[in-house]
């Protein structure tokens, strides 16, 4: 009786369409034909993969891949599979795992058999929104994951990116509608539990974001990112006795991964320990970190907190250039910086920071 769950929810959707004597655009079909996942094993192993792929390590993003591919197996092509799995490579690059073209290859890859089967899917327009943000090209992200949301406005998976794509280019008033429905949406994922933080701390809010990020940790305590994400905002409010507490009790097997550095790195440069501090960053990491806007981002915070001006500027330039352009929060809000903000090179690096945001378009 369980799989007939799925052919019921597409029966009274059409039926609620004929009731009110409604005529659907070919989009609309298409979208209403466009089932999710109408086979209960297999959505499990979505909903597992979707959980796993968030945990921001190997073994966890490769068992989502496996349990997507299996989904597929079971009931052969799938928009939204399709869509989970090139989010699924795409995290790779994420968590600083594989930073070749691989993931990118295999998320193209994906997109096109979507795109094959559904021409204007909600779920394509996502993955595409997905792959540009994965190259820094968080403009073209936006307009992919608005014609997603516009086709399909409660997917979590959009609405997460989107929310995190307005934030780093300073667009927090558009942010907190998005966030709202996320949060109604998928309250369960932990990565959705800590954007409330993020919104808290693009906009200055530092005491107030620490609970947001607290429950993310606390809902998966393995999770690298998390405890970074937490080190992080407990840094910022000069909390240093919890984050010695935290990192007390990183998993030793995730020692040597770049959450893990990154972490111990803020913390030794939060504290003027900076032989300790450098000593996490060897050319690998360094290499990882540009792959993203957040982890330049971390390094020129930690570099600052340090006192060392120009490895500070230097990688706040990869993050600019890497997608994060909040102006307000650069030139105000981020108390890491509070020791740059009457430096030439650095005002002259705002300066890029705030034409760009300027442009952006929402």
């Amino acid at each position: 009786m369980i799989d007939d769950v799925f052919l019921i929810q597409e029966q009274v959707a059409r039926k609620t369409v004929d009731a009110l004597e409604l005529r659907l655009t070919a989009t609309e079909e298409r979208h209403l034909s466009e089932r999710a996942i109408n086979n209960v094993p297999a959505y499990e192993c979505y909903l597992r993969a979707r959980h796993d792929m968030w945990r921001w390590h190997r073994d966890a993003i490769d068992r989502a891949v496996q349990l997507l591919r299996q989904a597929l197996a079971l009931i052969g092509d799938n928009a939204r599979l399709y869509a989970t799995l090139g989010v699924a490579h795409l995290q790779y690059r994420e968590a600083g795992i594989d930073l070749s073209d691989q993931p990118l290859l295999e998320a193209d890859a994906c997109a096109s058999k979507l795109f094959a089967l559904y021409d204007h899917a909600a779920s394509g327009w996502q993955l595409r929104g997905w792959i540009a943000y994965s190259r820094g090209y968080i403009q073209d992200a936006v307009r992919d994951l608005k014609i997603a949301l516009a086709l399909d406005p409660h997917d979590s998976d959009t609405l997460l990116l989107l929310c995190n794509c307005y934030l780093i280019s300073g667009r927090v008033a558009e942010t907190r509608p998005l966030l709202a429905r996320l949060l109604a949406v998928d309250p369960l994922t932990p990565i959705t539990r800590c954007m409330p933080g993020f919104v808290e701390v693009m906009e200055g809010n530092l005491e107030a974001a620490i609970e947001p990020y607290r429950q993310m940790f606390e809902m998966d305590q393995t999770n690298p990112m998390a405890r970074l994400f937490f080190a992080w905002i407990l840094i910022l409010n000069h909390q240093h006795d919890e984050v010695n507490k935290l990192l007390k009790f990183f998993p030793p097997d995730q020692r040597e991964t770049l959450p893990a550095r990154l972490s111990f790195f803020l913390a030794n440069a939060a504290l003027g320990r900076c032989r300790e501090a450098e000593a996490e960053l060897t050319p690998q990491i360094e290499a990882i970190a540009r792959a993203t806007d957040l982890f330049p981002r971390f390094l020129a915070e930690g570099f600052a907190l340090a006192g060392a001006r120009q490895s500070a500027i230097h990688w706040l330039q990869v993050a600019i250039d890497r997608g994060f352009v909040n102006y307000p929060f650069l030139s105000r809000h981020d108390p890491a910086f509070e020791a740059l903000r009457g430096d030439l090179a650095f005002n002259a690096l705002l300066e890029t920071a705030k034409h760009r945001w300027e442009r952006f378009e929402v």
